[in-house]
């Protein structure tokens, strides 16, 4: 491995843009504000034209956060569950994300020349990539020219970024997430154990995030 200058480091993602292409970014509340204004656009609008709902699901009976019983989810959503899993587990931990909706397969902000379009306000995993401190992760980036030729220790950076991914988990439980987000996207993806179930809207994940978890 060998030291690189940030102009290097640059000059070597600007000819890649693969992780770009790979990977859904997901956005905290505190970021939408600054990519919105370097848009020159509301955050209404952004949230609208620019993103997606994910909604993620983890099967889980015990008490703990977001966890919720699968008899109260729609129909359509456990129908889904029991088509995939070939059963329908007690409960689920329940993970709502917001996410760049994707262009032919590509974040929105990265044109052809590859300069991101919002790098000032970029979300903070893209600031990260590929030196985001997460075990095992690391290995999955041999695609990453940079990751190839240098390496960081972004270990604390990490850990504050996912002590605010935390705490927004955290606020999600407390609040209600149409109210926490104020505007978010109506429609999007559900997932089970990271593999896309299908489509999901708002008052679905609504429905299912009722004030009756799993005890």
């Amino acid at each position: 491995m060998i030291k690189l200058t940030k102009r290097e480091e640059s000059d070597i993602c600007l000819s890649c843009g693969e992780c770009c292409k790979r990977y859904y970014i997901t956005l905290l509340k505190s970021e939408i504000g600054p990519i919105a204004k370097e848009l020159a656009i509301s955050q209404k609008k952004f949230l609208a034209d620019y993103c997606e709902l994910h909604v993620k699901l983890f099967p889980k009976s015990t008490k703990g956060i977001l966890t919720f019983p699968t008899i109260f989810f729609p129909k359509r959503i456990g129908d889904l569950i029991k088509k995939n899993l070939k059963y329908s587990p007690e409960g689920f931990f329940v993970l709502p994300q917001i996410v760049l909706k994707r262009k032919d397969g590509i974040c929105p902000f990265l044109p052809e020349n590859l300069a991101c379009e919002i790098y000032k306000s970029r979300p903070e995993p893209c600031k990260l990539f590929p030196f985001i401190a997460v075990p095992g992760y690391r290995e999955n980036y041999p695609f990453c020219p940079l990751f190839r030729k240098t390496c960081k220790d972004y270990s604390k950076k990490s850990r504050a970024y996912f002590k605010k991914v935390k705490k927004y988990f955290n606020e999600i439980e407390e609040k209600d997430f149409k109210k926490f987000w104020r505007n978010p996207p109506k429609n999007g993806k559900i997932f089970l154990n990271e593999t896309l179930l299908g489509k999901i809207n708002l008052s679905e994940l609504e429905q299912m995030m009722i004030n009756r978890k799993v005890k």
